[in-house]
Formats: C-alpha cells, sequence, structure tokens
C-alpha cells in the first residue's frame, strides 16, 4: 500500500506530464492531456493538494510549443495558487511569465494578449506587493517582434489586440508595489533600447506605440528630453526617430504623432540638426510617407502637422526638387475627396509649394500648374514660414532678419557702394544670360595667374547663385571693373559700363591665349563652345577678322556733325570728356558710325572662341552707296550690341515698338546735305546710301535704346520721352547665303533707368529665370515681379539696355539657371561653403545683440537706402557704412 504522500507525488507527476502533453502536443495530444486531466481532479488525492505553483512555475520554464494553451492552464491552475501577501517578498509568477516571453516564439499577437488578460483577470498572478518590471520589459520586446498584417480583417485584430496589451501596462503600472512613474519610466528605457537599435534585422512593429499612449501629454516633453540628454549616439537617435516616423502611416492614435513632433522640437531646442536632415534626408523617405500620412483621413488628422512641420524645415534642394512635383498629384488626390479636411490639407500643401519655389526658385512649378490649384497661397503665413529657420548642419536657432514686403525671392541682391547702380543693374543681367553665367563658372582659372575680371566674376556669380545671403557687397569687382575714368561715389552710365566690362574680358582672355598659344583655351568647356560655334558661325561668309569702329572722318566725312541717331549716354562721359565730345561734335559725321559697339575695341583681332563674342558676338556688313556712281563699299563688323536712335521726326508723345527701332536702325539711310559721303570715286562729296545687315545672329542680342541726347545749350545729357512698347518678342533679319532669313528672340532682361537725366537718376534690373519666373533686381534688395509691371513701366522709369536670347539658340544646353555645385572648381566649392559659414556666424552674433537688447548697425541699417527706392527719392547713392564681409565680391 502506498504512503499518501508517495499518492500525492504521483498524483504531481500525472499532472504535469498531462501539461506537457497539452504545451507541446499535437492537437490529439492536447485533447488527451485535458481528459486526462479531468480525470485526475476526481481522484480524491487531487483535492488535497493545497497549492500548484510549482507546477506552474516548471511549465512556464519548459519548452513550450502550444503558446495559446498556457491561459488555460493558468485558469485551470488558478483555485490551487495562494495570493501573497503584501508583506511576502517572494517572487512573484510574473518573472516566470518574463521567462517564457523571452524563450518562447510567438507568432499570434492573440496569444500573448489572451495570455495577459488572463493574469490581469486573475490578480493572483499580479500581486500588488511584487515587483512586476522584468514582466513588463518582456511584453515590451515581444511586442515589438508583430508586424502589421496586410488584411483589413487581421490588421483591425492587430490595433484591437495591441490595445489589450497598453491596457495590461497601464494597470500593471498603476497598481503595483513599484512606483507607476518608475515603471513606466523602465518601459520608456526598453522602448527606446528597442527602437535605437541599428543592428535589428528588422523594423520593430506599430504595436509598440502603445507604450508611448501610456505617458500623459504632459509628461512627453519631459520623457523626451530625458532621451536625448541620455543619448550619447547621434546614430542612435537617428534610427530611433526614423522608425517612430515609419509608424505613422501604420497607426491611428495620435499620441504617436505628439511624441514625434515633441521629438523634433527637443532635437531643434538642442540643436542637433544634423540628426533631423539624416533622418530626412537619408534614413526616411519624406515623400513616400507624406503620401501615405496625407490621404489617409484619419491618418492625415492626427499627423499631418507633422509632415508640414517637416517640410517647412528642410534645406535639401534634393527633396524639395521631387517635393515640387509630387505636389500636384496630391492636390488631385485630395480634391476628389472633397471633405473639409482634405481642403485644409491642400491649402498646407500649395503653402509649403509656394515657399519652396520662394526659397528654391530653380524648382519652381510652372506658372499653369500653380494657376491650376484650387486655393490661393496664403502670403501672410508663408511670409511667418519663410521667417522660421532651416535645419543646417551644426548651426543654432537663428531668427533671420525680417526682410520687406516682396523680398521672399529666392535671389540675391547686389550692396550699393555708392552710385554704384549702374554696376549692380548690368551684373545682375549678366548673372540671368545662363549661357554667360555658365560659361564664367566653368571656365578654368588659373586663380594665380592672369583674367583678373574673370576671377572676381566668377566668384561673384558663385555667389549670388549659391549664398544664402539677401544682398552681397560687390567690393572686389568694382575695383577689378571700373573704368579709370569712372570716380568712385559718382554716377555713370550703364551702357558704357557694360561695354568697358566686355572689352576688358575680352582684352585678358586674348591676351592669355596669346601668351599660351592660339590652341590653348582658357575655358574649359569646349563640348558647348564648339555646339555654340557651329551654329554661329554658319551663317556667316565672312573672313575679315578685323573689327573696326567706323568713327573716323578721313574715310567717310569731311568734319560733320553728330546726329541723334548715334547719340547715346556712353557716348558722353563727364568731366573734361564732355569737352572733347563737343570738340569732336565739330568735325565728325554720325553716318560714320554704324550703332554697333564692337568687341574689343579698334584695330583687334579676335580669336572666334572668344568667351564674349561666343555668347554676345555677332557681325555685321555696312555698305555705303554712292548715289552719282551706283559704287558700292563694304566693310564688316562684330558686334556685341545694337544702339537704338529714335528717328528725328518722331515726336515724344508718338507711340513706338522695339521692332520699329530695329527695322528704322536697319533701312537704308540717305547720306545728304551735311552728311554727304565722299566717294572714292568720284573723288567728291555726294550723295548716298547706307546699309546696314546683319550677317550673323549673336546668340544673345543686347539692344541699347538712346533715350539719351546732348543738350548743347545746357551742355546737359537730357532724357527723351517716347512711348515705347517694349517687345517679348523681336525678329531680327539675317543676310545668309543664299537667301536671308529671320532669327525670333525673346526677351529675358532689361536694365531700366529712373530719372530725367544722366546726372540725376537710377538703375536696377528685371529678368526672367529658365521657368519665365520674373525677379526685380533693385541694388541689395530682389523681388519676385511680373513681366506685366515691367510693360507697364512709365516714365521717368525707362527700359535703356535690352537683352534677348535667339530662339532655339541653346535648346538644351542651360535648362538649368544654375550649375549643379559638385561641378564646380574646389576654389568656387570652397568659397560658397566659407560664405555660408561666415553667413551663420554673423547671425549669430546678431542673433545675441538682439537677445541682449541691442541691435547692430548693419541691422538696422539693412533698408535705410534710398537707393532701393523706385523712383529715387534723390541721386542715386548707397549705405556705405554697411560693413563688408571678407568673402563678398
Amino acid at each position: 500500500m502506498r504512503h499518501p504522500n508517495d499518492a500525492e507525488h504521483y498524483l504531481r507527476i500525472s499532472i504535469k506530464r498531462c501539461f506537457d502533453f497539452i504545451v507541446v502536443g499535437s492537437d490529439a495530444e492536447i485533447a488527451d492531456g485535458w481528459l486526462m486531466l479531468r480525470e485526475l481532479r476526481d481522484d480524491r488525492a487531487f483535492n488535497q493538494l493545497l497549492n500548484f505553483e510549482d507546477i506552474l512555475r516548471d511549465i512556464l520554464h519548459s519548452q513550450i510549443l502550444n503558446i495559446s494553451e498556457v491561459p488555460k492552464i493558468m485558469a485551470w491552475i488558478l483555485p490551487h495558487v495562494e495570493e501573497k501577501s503584501d508583506s511576502d517578498d517572494a517572487d512573484p509568477i510574473s518573472k516566470d511569465v518574463a521567462a517564457l516571453l523571452q524563450k518562447t516564439d510567438i507568432r499570434d499577437m492573440s496569444h500573448l494578449a489572451a495570455l495577459l488578460k488572463t493574469m490581469l483577470d486573475n490578480r493572483v498572478y499580479l500581486p500588488k506587493s511584487a515587483d512586476h518590471t522584468a514582466l513588463c520589459e518582456a511584453v515590451i520586446v515581444r511586442l515589438s517582434t508583430f508586424q502589421l498584417p496586410p488584411q483589413p480583417k487581421k490588421i483591425s485584430e492587430f490595433y484591437d489586440n495591441a490595445s489589450k496589451i497598453k491596457n495590461f501596462l497601464k494597470v500593471v503600472c498603476s497598481n503595483t508595489k513599484n512606483s507607476g512613474h518608475e515603471l513606466l519610466f523602465n518601459c520608456l528605457q526598453t522602448l527606446y533600447r528597442i527602437i535605437s537599435d541599428r543592428k535589428r534585422k528588422e523594423e520593430p512593429g506599430p504595436g509598440l506605440a502603445v507604450i508611448l499612449a501610456l505617458v500623459e501629454n504632459s509628461f512627453i516633453p519631459q520623457a523626451v528630453e530625458w532621451i536625448l540628454l541620455q543619448s550619447q549616439s547621434n546614430h542612435e537617435l537617428v534610427q530611433a526617430l526614423t522608425v517612430l516616423c515609419n509608424w505613422l502611416p501604420k497607426w491611428r492614435d495620435k499620441k504617436l504623432s505628439i511624441w514625434i513632433m515633441e521629438f523634433i522640437l527637443g532635437l531643434e531646442r538642442q540643436e542637433r540638426y544634423s540628426v533631423l536632415l539624416e533622418v530626412m534626408e537619408s534614413s526616411l523617405d519624406i515623400l513616400n510617407l507624406m503620401c501615405k500620412v496625407l490621404v489617409v483621413p484619419l491618418i492625415r488628422h492626427n499627423s499631418s502637422f507633422i509632415i508640414y512641420h517637416i517640410l517647412r524645415k528642410l534645406s535639401s534642394e534634393e527633396v524639395i526638387q521631387k517635393l515640387i512635383k509630387t505636389v500636384p498629384t496630391l492636390i488631385s488626390s485630395l480634391m476628389k475627396e472633397d471633405s473639409e479636411s482634405s481642403r485644409e490639407c491642400i491649402q498646407h500643401l500649395v503653402d509649403i509649394v509656394k515657399l519652396a519655389s520662394i526659397r528654391f526658385p530653380a524648382y519652381r512649378l510652372p506658372e499653369n500648374v500653380e494657376k491650376s490649384f484650387p486655393v490661393l497661397p496664403r502670403m501672410h503665413i508663408i511670409k511667418e514660414f519663410y521667417r522660421e529657420p532651416l535645419w543646417l548642419v551644426d548651426t543654432c536657432m537663428i531668427e533671420p532678419i525680417l526682410e520687406p514686403e516682396g523680398q521672399l525671392s529666392g535671389k540675391v541682391g547686389l550692396q550699393n557702394l555708392g552710385n554704384t547702380c549702374y554696376m549692380n543693374s548690368v551684373l545682375q543681367a549678366l548673372l540671368m544670360t545662363r549661357q554667360f553665367c555658365h560659361e564664367v563658372l566653368n571656365c578654368l582659372v588659373n586663380q594665380t595667374g592672369g583674367m583678373p575680371l574673370l576671377r572676381k566674376l566668377q566668384d561673384l556669380f558663385a555667389l549670388l547663385l549659391y549664398s544664402k545671403r539677401m544682398y552681397l557687397s560687390p567690393n572686389e569687382i568694382f575695383e577689378a571693373s571700373r573704368p579709370s575714368y569712372f570716380l568712385p561715389g559718382q554716377q555713370q552710365d550703364s551702357s558704357e559700363f557694360l561695354c568697358h566690362l566686355l572689352d576688358v574680358l575680352h582684352e585678358q582672355e586674348k591676351a592669355i591665349n596669346t601668351t599660351n598659344g592660339k590652341n590653348d583655351s582658357t575655358c574649359g568647356i569646349k563640348s558647348k563652345i564648339e555646339i555654340q560655334e557651329s551654329r554661329i558661325t554658319s551663317a556667316s561668309n565672312s573672313t575679315d577678322s578685323t573689327i573696326k569702329r567706323w568713327i573716323t572722318e578721313e574715310d567717310l566725312t569731311e568734319g560733320l556733325m553728330f546726329r541723334q541717331k548715334t547719340q547715346s549716354l556712353a557716348d558722353f562721359p563727364q568731366g573734361e570728356d564732355l569737352v572733347q565730345a563737343e570738340r569732336l561734335s565739330d568735325y565728325h559725321s554720325d553716318s560714320t558710325d554704324s550703332g554697333i559697339q564692337s568687341v574689343g575695341g579698334e584695330e583687334t583681332v579676335i580669336s572666334s572662341t572668344s568667351l564674349v563674342h561666343r555668347v554676345l558676338g555677332g557681325e555685321s556688313k555696312i555698305t555705303y552707296q554712292c548715289a552719282q556712281c551706283n559704287t558700292s563699299s563694304h566693310n564688316t563688323d562684330k558686334f556685341r550690341d545694337l544702339q537704338l536712335c529714335f528717328p528725328e521726326e518722331m515726336q515724344e508723345n508718338q507711340e513706338v515698338s522695339v521692332q520699329d527701332l530695329i527695322n528704322y536702325y536697319l533701312a537704308p539711310e540717305k547720306l545728304t546735305g551735311e552728311n554727304k559721303y565722299r566717294c572714292d570715286k568720284c573723288m567728291k562729296l555726294c550723295d548716298a546710301h547706307r546699309i546696314i545687315t546683319i550677317l550673323q545672329a549673336p546668340a544673345h542680342l543686347i539692344l541699347s535704346l538712346k533715350h539719351f541726347r546732348y543738350d548743347f545749350d545746357s551742355r546737359l545729357r537730357t532724357k527723351l520721352r517716347h512711348k515705347v512698347v517694349y517687345n517679348d518678342v523681336i525678329k531680327l533679319p539675317v543676310s545668309t547665303v543664299p537667301s536671308s532669313i529671320t532669327e525670333t528672340y525673346n526677351l529675358y532682361a532689361a536694365v531700366v533707368h529712373s530719372g530725367y537725366n544722366m546726372d540725376y537718376g537710377h538703375y536696377f534690373t528685371y529678368a526672367c529665370d529658365s521657368k519665365q519666373n520674373w525677379y526685380k533686381f533693385n541694388d541689395s534688395f530682389a523681388s519676385c515681379t511680373t513681366f506685366e509691371e515691367f510693360k507697364n513701366l512709365k516714365p521717368p522709369d525707362t527700359p535703356y539696355i535690352l537683352f534677348y536670347e535667339k530662339s532655339g539658340a541653346l535648346d538644351g544646353m542651360y535648362e538649368d539657371d544654375r550649375p549643379e555645385l559638385l561641378t564646380l572648381s574646389k576654389h568656387l566649392q570652397g568659397l560658397i561653403a566659407d560664405d555660408t559659414i561666415a553667413y551663420i556666424e554673423e547671425l549669430k552674433q546678431q542673433a545675441t545683440l538682439s537677445l541682449s537688447g541691442r541691435h547692430s548697425r548693419s541691422v538696422q541699417k539693412r533698408y535705410d537706402n534710398s537707393d532701393d527706392e523706385n523712383p529715387p527719392s534723390s541721386s542715386c547713392c548707397g549705405a556705405i557704412d554697411i560693413p563688408a564681409n571678407r568673402f563678398l565680391f
């Protein structure tokens, strides 16, 4: 006969064996196990077993294949498990459950939820006196392994089970021996350890977001601050924030969005912009995330504010370029929904696209696409956004100085150094001449060798295109390009400055080519040069490379006066040169001057590869035909601009177009009376005709409109007040063999003179980019504008120099307004980087002064510049007390 203890021992072994069948066996073995347990319950010895806790612990530490049976086992054993008192420090069963979760592969989240629910429903397994930290950590680790299923029905079950697990953790954190905050803090630690683990093979599942939901909103900033302070690795922060953002489209609880927003704001407060940039530009496809978040109404309602914040802060032009292309399609999709939420989202997207186009004008949407949007951008909102700092690496949170209304152009202005608007306006027009700008930037210039003007122009163009500043100080280019007779501080003529600038560029390049040999080109842009040259030279049959400006009385006249047709402001320098101009007028005939500005000055031989000629150069033929003997003489002349004058018989209130002036310029001119022509055959002065013919059309045509004339009575250069229609498209007849053709040109820039005479006035420039977006460059103030504003100019604002581009001449060659930064020389890349660093330091200093209640003089005077107003209140002058940065040119 067996001893009672033997019976109890045998019963325990039998019960354990049944449980073994249940947790590791097949379906049949599971059924047999439960059947045997019911039979054992009828054994009289069974009721003598007071506590099965040790049996349950053994099961929880054993191998378990059928995890779904464990909650049933715990419920079956429950009546035979003693509840611990508050003073009992024994290990709770929750630690054994934690061990089970750590070693058992649970594939179905419902099994985990059922297990935790059993514990929650039977508090004997969760005594308040015990420490359940190990269980909570194990639950979080196990929860991280569950991924969101693709099936809609399964997704709903996923959310439901996640909610049950959240409820379990919430109860445990609030009803345990531990302080609720302490256990919750441990849960957050475990969560962060998981989401920041860069060695995980699979991203943690979004169910972990329930841990974040346990934290009260008021405590989230403090929790985020602790995480950021404790994390020593930026890589971990990048990983963690990336995981959280990737959960956004998968999770419908708003608490996740609040956490992400606080995470971003916390990083901004600590100036850890490199983390944010890496997350948004490398680890996270922000545009894909944007589309996923904004197309689902529930997720959009909870998370859209994060997307808007990120898009406002990004400084990556690559991401912005993709954003600009993505938004129209997204807006079309949102319009189909036609809900209040979708309409609000559309408004935000339109605002952000407008903001991006202002900051990065090169990627602006075509005008027809912007007009197709159902709402207009809110400019007052955009202005506030524009004031916010972008995410820049290694910078502090600096609030930019507020710009004047309309300054949001993305373009960089040029500071007026004291009546230097004539220079600034020309430089901005040349910058917007894309071929000229690209070829200047890509020229292989020795920084210690010749061509100092080209080197300075390169530096200036690079900074104008890439600088983060609102304006630059052009001190060095001023010194390198200023004619010796242009006295600093005095108003000068922009046309004359342009001619001098191009002359110097040409002469310096010619000198370098002469030194290096004709086959050694200074500029390393052969492919585009060869294409352009083939287009330019195809129409020309002239072999005469000598350039000569026809202003010699020996060849053409016998001492006659200048006429209105060839007079321009450039013909009349100031001071003593005025006397010389008047003296020349006693014996020079206007008919001797073609009105064409030659490249390189008098008696100059020019290489066809000259940068100036390649971009701006054309060729004309001037024919003089004697009316008495019909003998003709010809001369070819290379030109870079045409000087257009107004017919003498034209009244000032009579309207005339630029096309009319071109036609008048090319019309045969009768030379008679005081303008008779000296015929070599007749050997006397005869009536004649002068005919100008264009042989070679330039890629870019510069037209100077002679609005000025010299008044010999007042000895002043006064301004004509003709009403001019400034055609956006003009036609230029070109004589080719065997027949003539007509070239079409499109207006892209214009230098405008504001004032009534040369000695009083101001210059500014209108110009458009490759996408036909128009800008106004008014010294340091560069703003967005429209072509309509330019066409509606009224005196005293008069376009003086017009820049046209030949249609089709450069198709596919210079489509971008600026070259890729990495294609520039190391010198230019370093210059841009140095300028950016210097600008950031200046902003830091300004921010420090602002915080201390003291504003620097440069900030206060930044826009105290009468020259930036149109029209100016007085003679053009600039704020010369503004200090220039050493990196500005």
